[in-house]
């Protein structure tokens, strides 16, 4: 997990968010003293603003399941990209309970006292950078890089303690990672051998070897099919050698929405040679698989099971978040 705690006072913390940085969290009316601190911040906080879909969902988990936060987001940044989907959120968007912010003079606008952000690249997180630049405050989580499902969703605490919720983001914490459990001591998959991976923009990118996804795939049985074991998140591959381990696979994830075996089988076509091929388990994304799946995890992970274990002459009818490609 990335992110620390540091106990003060019963009124007071330090919480170190993905970069490292001290971020002094309060509650009384005097801020307390504190060394080598980065940003400090009095909670619970009344105005926020998101830098993804990503930390949207995560509050509206808490906001249904234990007070309205949401209602202290004021903003997300660039929505039209960011393309929300679930259906609380599109709402707030369109009744301009949450503004669409399309520039740095918007953002200061709203006057945020935290705004919520994310590391990609790892290497050079253009987003962060600005938001350092221009002396936004700024929390910055990095659920995307974890390598394990469990510690992705903790990131829900990390959000929590900006609104004294934590013991109730622990609480969802726990219960999604005890129905993960039952899903895991149910499954049925038997060393299925997964390919999963994305084509964009030219680029070809596969699941890393220490990614959330391949670890969720080991957890419940299979093998995970990557050119680099120890990268977590993404690793830039080729189209050859894309099309070079289909042959190995009996399940396929392509991460776009609904691709079709026409389109896959024009970039692939050894695609039709696949074992994933013959027993029908090629899969992509429906549309709200980013959002949903971030905001029910359990869900995602119940899904990948099935698409694991179920062959061609499975039932795949369940599926919210994946897609079947149809051959």
């Amino acid at each position: 997990m990335n992110y620390g705690v540091e106990l003060l006072s019963p009124q007071a913390k330090i919480l170190t968010d993905a970069t490292g940085r001290r971020l002094l969290l309060y509650s009384g009316a005097s801020k307390p003293d504190a060394s080598k601190i980065d940003l400090a911040v009095r909670v619970p906080i009344h105005r926020a603003v998101a830098c993804s879909p990503i930390e949207l969902a995560f509050a509206l988990r808490l906001h249904n399941e234990a007070e309205p936060v949401l209602d202290n987001f004021k903003g997300i940044l660039n929505a039209a990209e960011a393309h929300l989907v679930l259906p609380e959120l599109v709402e707030r968007l369109s009744s301009g309970r949450l503004s669409d912010i399309q520039s740095l003079q918007e953002l200061r606008a709203l006057k945020p006292e935290v705004v919520f952000t994310f590391l990609f690249p790892h290497d050079d997180p253009y987003l962060y950078n600005l938001l350092v630049k221009t002396h936004s405050p700024n929390a910055v989580e990095d659920a995307w890089y974890e390598p394990d499902i469990t510690e992705r969703i903790k990131w829900i605490e990390f959000i929590g303690h900006f609104f004294n919720l934590e013991r109730q983001a622990r609480e969802i914490v726990q219960k999604v990672s005890q129905d993960m459990e039952n899903t895991t001591r149910s499954s049925s998959t038997k060393g299925e051998r997964v390919l999963w991976f994305m084509e964009f923009q030219g680029y070809v990118f596969v699941t890393g070897g220490r990614s959330w996804v391949a670890q969720s795939i080991r957890r419940l049985g299979g093998e995970v099919i990557t050119p680099d074991a120890n990268t977590p998140g993404s690793v830039q591959s080729t189209h050859e050698w894309v099309a070079s381990r289909m042959q190995e696979a009996n399940v396929i994830v392509f991460t776009m929405v609904r691709p079709s075996i026409l389109h896959l089988s024009s970039m692939y076509p050894i695609i039709k040679n696949s074992p994933a091929y013959r027993e029908g388990k090629i899969h992509g994304f429906n549309v709200n698989y980013w959002q949903e799946g971030t905001y029910a995890p359990e869900t995602w992970f119940r899904e990948l099971s099935l698409i694991l274990s179920s062959g061609a002459e499975g039932n795949h009818e369940g599926l919210k978040l994946f897609s079947t490609v149809t051959t």
